[in-house]
């Protein structure tokens, strides 16, 4: 969003990191955000409405499904289900039976269909061609093992393909709450992504989510290199934004006062909302950024 000028750019991650934050007011419209969620940030649908940036997704996908896809020796159809599946479940960690059976939930043994090895295979080529975009589990020892066997999240490159494979519009998207939340959490993870990677050049980061057992969990995490981190909830309404801060000021404790966690202190968490006006501190360390404010 900072680079399409839909973000107004007042609140920097690199500054976050550095403990460098201004008070900011950016402009609040919820059926433009919901327009640019369909229209999409791909470069030739950027001065195009929201129903003709749809169609730029949407040959994407037909050309993924009936192009790519066979090139690579992949059935454009088993392809195109599970990127339904994919949509219909984003910012989920579903096992590999899971995501089967939602790809065959009318058949008796959706496994028959398509094994978990097959699977496997169909969602590294998602990633390959860049369509699909997994997001890791955190833990904060950085050599733990535990960051391995936590199953991924995924989401798309562009929210705009999950509305296209939804059909989604943005009047539906107005109607659907939590629908709307969804794909928002994708536009969060997708500008989060290239925030982070053009932050610092030389000292990269990356970007994780946290769920514990205790069912304690943070949209995403931002790691750099040197061990650095900040957690971030995602809410598309300032309603939900004193339950998102609770949620983190419980992750910091968890990780920066329990020994046995062996983890620092983060350098701040936020809470990113979609349909708000006001970057703000809400106490020393926590934020409420509008993603219309945030850049990197």
């Amino acid at each position: 969003m900072a680079e399409s000028g839909e973000s107004e750019r007042s609140v920097s991650l690199r500054g976050l990191f550095a403990h460098r934050f201004q008070p900011a007011k950016v402009e609040n419209d919820t059926r433009q955000l919901a327009e640019l969620i369909c229209r999409g940030g791909w470069p030739e649908a950027l001065d195009l409405s929201a129903e003709n940036g749809q169609l730029v997704a949407r040959e994407y996908l037909r050309l993924v499904f009936e192009k790519s896809a066979p090139k690579h020796g992949k059935s454009g159809e088993v392809a195109r289900r599970l990127c339904l599946s994919i949509a219909r479940n984003l910012g989920q960690s579903s096992t590999y039976k899971t995501i089967i059976s939602d790809m065959y939930g009318g058949e008796d043994n959706p496994s028959s269909l398509v094994t978990e090895q097959t699977l496997a295979s169909y969602l590294e080529f998602l990633r390959s061609i860049y369509l699909v975009e997994e997001v890791p589990g955190w833990v904060p020892p950085k050599r733990s093992k535990k960051r391995l066997a936590t199953k991924p999240k995924r989401y798309f490159a562009d929210p705009s393909l999950a509305a296209a494979l939804l059909l989604l519009s943005p009047d539906s998207l107005l109607a659907d709450g939590q629908t709307f939340g969804l794909v928002f959490e994708n536009l969060c993870i997708r500008d989060l992504k290239v925030y982070a990677q053009a932050m610092d050049p030389s000292m990269p980061a990356a970007v994780y989510y946290y769920r514990d057992d205790s069912g304690l969990e943070a949209d995403a995490v931002i790691e750099t290199l040197d061990g650095r981190w900040a957690a971030f909830e995602f809410k598309l309404s300032e309603e939900k934004v004193p339950d998102a801060v609770k949620s983190l000021r419980r992750l910091r404790k968890k990780v920066a006062e329990n020994p046995r966690a062996q983890g620092r202190p983060p350098e701040f968490l936020c809470v990113i909302t979609g349909i708000g006006s006001y970057a703000r501190e809400v106490e020393e360390g926590i934020y409420v950024v509008p993603l219309r404010a945030l850049a990197d």
